[in-house]
Order: structure tokens, then C-alpha cells, then sequence
């Protein structure tokens, strides 16, 4: 390998790349989409209305007029819920021909009173009305369980102000485990006055399965890492490569000085790099710290490495521009249906000789700081995969490439 000619293959690549201001412009928008990732995007440990709510992002208390009841829970919101909580009367929501209106992404919980005299049973009662989106009747389940017991220890503190004394807290919980707990205490109690068998008591235990739950922001942003890599080296090589080949350039590196594996190296040496650069910028926008892990590191050049390989191939079996783009979106296309249906149908094996399957894994345990041992499992079978894919790639090219 000689040196000045692997550099003047380098800034001839270097060159073509920044006249191409159509991939100038969508690396720039790959960074900025992190640096709103990073701004606006709620985390993990923020308010769990927005990412345990599916689609519901505000939810309205409404009612008729400021009661003692509606005081407690105003005073009594969790600090998970209280950016999507919001009170106001039923007189104060905007209607449309007398009907409430709310917007994408907001729900709302009403609370009703109707006296005595307007009740089937004589007595005053509370009417709760749970609007939620159509056709996700749980989409409020954070929000209910805030209300059932707050509602619970309101009237408990109504019972109290008029000098008698309630049945003693049970001991809430977010599981609303509760709620079955005193039902089927209830249900003990009618069954024993109906002269009814002794039933046994009830024990509700939950336990988690120990997985982590998914970081919306981490995964956006191993999306967007991923296709930085993707767009550097199996969009960008492939149809740079080929126009080289339309226009005759590179038919002319063949007959230069520059060897076969000269200008394979410079290739191989160029865009895997252009490719780590922008993704480890889109990574340190996205978590600065993320850039001191040796894990993330060896990561992005193994896909980018994997990248490459199925990139150049691409680049030596299409002969103009459009097959070159075709080949690449059929590729994807191809390995995405793939996986997928490996995993809807539980097909094993098949998906591990994908760098897809490992790579958006190893990068997406990185980025969130999840490591495990498995995660090094999947990084070498990573690394492997890549190599295969830069032998073939290297051999075809050798063989083919400039033709």
C-alpha cells in the first residue's frame, strides 16, 4: 500500500461528498432530529402519563362545581401525573352544538352529583364517567387508579369532619390490588349473612419478570444511529460507486497507478469512517457519556464494518445509479420482512445471520447503558458477520468492481 496514493483517493472521496449537498443536507437533518431527540423527547423516568398512557397525553378532571372531594384530589396529585392532569369545570370545556370537545391525545374523567331526590336509591350519589379514546378503553388506567383512591380516602376525610370514624386505610398500591382486596371482603361478608360456607381469604402477590422496559428516547436514537451508518455505507458507497462507473471514473482509477486493493482500501477506509463520525455525533448529541464506552465504540464499527460490506456489494453487482438505489431498498426491504416474520412465527437461528438483528441491539444496549453479558455475545457475532461481508464484498470488487 502506498500512502500518497491511498490520500489522494481519500480527498478525491472527500470532494465528491461535499459536492453532494443532497447528502450534506440529510446528514445535517440526522443530526438535528438528535438535537430535538435531546430537547423535547421525554425520558424514561419522566411522567409516566406519556409513556405508560399509549396515546393520551392530558387528561381533564371535570366537574360541576368545587366540592370538598374535588379539593382533596386537586391537592392529592402524583407527582408522575400532575404535568397531565388538569381540573376545570364542566362549564369551562369547549362544546361544539352542547357537546365537549377534546383534541388528539387528551381524555377526560367526570365527575357528576346528582341529589338524593334525582337517585334511584333515594341517596345522593357520584357519577364517574371515563371518557378514553375509542377503542382503548385502558388507555386511562394510570389515571383511574389515581382517582379510585383518592376518592376513597376524600370521602374517608368527609366521614372524619362529621365526628365519626371510617374503616381503616387499606394499604394502597399502584397494582390496585387493593380494589380486589376489599371486594372480596365484601363479597365474605354478604356470603356469611346469607348463612352461605366460610370462603377463604384472598393474597394477591405481583412480581415483575426482571426485563427493562423500553426507553422510547434510546430507541429513536439507535434508530437514527443505525441509519446513519445505513445512509453512509449502503446508500451513499453503492451510487457514488456507481456513478464513478457511468461516468468512467473509475475505469480510470483501474488504469492509474492505484492498484485494485489500493482503491478498495481507500473505499474501505472512507466511508465506514464517514459513517462512525456522523453516528457517534447524532450518539454524543442524543448522551455525551456514551462516547467513553469502549462497548459503544467497538459496536459502531462493527455494524459500520457489516455496513460496508453489504454496501460494496451492492456497489459491484448493480452497473448504474438506480439499480444501486433499487439494490439497497430491496435489501432493506428484503431483510426487514425477514425478520419480522422470524419473529412473529417464532422461527429461531434464521435472523441471527442478519448484522440487522445484532447491530440495533448492541448499539440500543450502549446507548442506554443496559450491557449485559449476552449484548458481548451479539457484538462478536456482529463482528463475524462483518467480516464475511467485507471478504465477499473485497472479492467481488477484486474481481469485478471496475468494470
Amino acid at each position: 500500500m502506498r500512502w500518497y496514493i491511498l490520500k489522494a483517493l481519500l480527498v478525491k472521496e472527500w470532494q465528491r461528498h461535499l459536492a453532494n449537498r443532497g447528502g450534506v443536507a440529510l446528514a445535517f437533518l440526522l443530526v438535528a432530529a438528535a438535537v430535538l431527540l435531546s430537547l423535547f423527547a421525554p425520558s424514561a423516568s419522566s411522567d409516566a402519563g406519556t409513556d405508560a398512557v399509549g396515546g393520551v397525553r392530558h387528561c381533564f378532571i371535570e366537574y360541576e362545581e368545587t366540592t370538598p372531594l374535588i379539593r382533596h384530589l386537586e391537592a392529592n396529585q402524583p407527582p408522575e401525573l400532575r404535568q397531565q392532569l388538569h381540573f376545570r369545570q364542566l362549564a369551562e370545556a369547549p362544546k361544539v352544538d352542547e357537546l365537549i370537545v377534546y383534541s388528539t391525545g387528551t381524555a377526560a374523567l367526570q365527575l357528576r352529583t346528582l341529589p338524593a331526590e334525582q337517585s334511584p336509591g333515594g341517596r345522593e350519589k357520584l357519577v364517574v364517567s371515563v371518557w378514553h379514546p375509542d377503542g382503548d378503553p385502558s388507555a386511562l388506567a394510570p389515571y383511574e387508579a389515581w382517582l379510585w383512591k383518592e376518592l376513597r380516602r376524600g370521602f374517608a376525610e368527609q366521614v372524619r369532619a362529621k365526628g365519626a370514624e371510617p374503616p381503616p386505610d387499606p394499604a394502597f398500591d399502584n397494582a390496585n390490588t387493593w380494589q380486589l382486596l376489599e371486594a372480596h371482603t365484601r363479597f365474605q361478608e354478604q356470603v356469611r349473612a346469607a348463612n352461605g360456607p366460610q370462603l377463604p381469604d384472598l393474597e394477591v402477590s405481583r412480581r415483575g419478570l426482571g426485563g427493562d422496559v423500553l426507553d422510547l428516547r434510546s430507541a429513536i436514537a439507535t434508530g437514527l444511529v443505525v441509519f446513519a451508518l445505513y445512509f453512509t455505507c449502503v446508500y451513499l458507497l453503492p451510487t457514488l460507486n456507481c456513478e464513478e462507473r457511468e461516468r468512467g471514473v473509475l475505469l480510470a482509477q483501474a488504469l492509474s497507478p492505484a492498484s485494485p486493493a489500493e482503491i478498495v482500501t481507500a473505499k474501505f477506509l472512507f466511508y465506514p469512517t464517514a459513517g462512525v463520525i456522523l453516528a457517534a455525533t447524532i450518539a454524543a448529541v442524543y448522551k455525551t457519556e456514551v462516547l467513553s464506552s469502549l462497548f459503544f465504540w467497538l459496536a459502531l464499527f462493527a455494524v459500520g464494518g457489516g455496513f460496508l460490506g453489504i454496501g460494496m456489494t451492492i456497489a459491484t453487482l448493480a452497473r448504474t445509479q438506480k439499480a444501486a438505489f433499487l439494490g439497497g431498498m430491496c435489501y432493506l426491504m428484503m431483510v426487514s420482512m425477514l425478520l419480522l416474520i422470524c419473529s412473529m412465527n417464532g422461527i429461531p437461528y434464521l435472523p441471527y445471520l442478519a448484522v440487522e438483528y445484532h447491530g440495533p441491539r448492541v448499539l440500543h444496549a450502549a446507548l442506554s447503558g443496559n450491557v449485559y453479558y449476552f449484548h458481548w455475545h451479539q457484538l462478536l457475532a456482529a463482528v463475524v458477520l462483518a467480516v464475511v461481508w467485507l471478504v465477499v464484498a473485497g472479492w467481488l470488487f477484486r474481481l469485478r468492481g471496475w468494470q
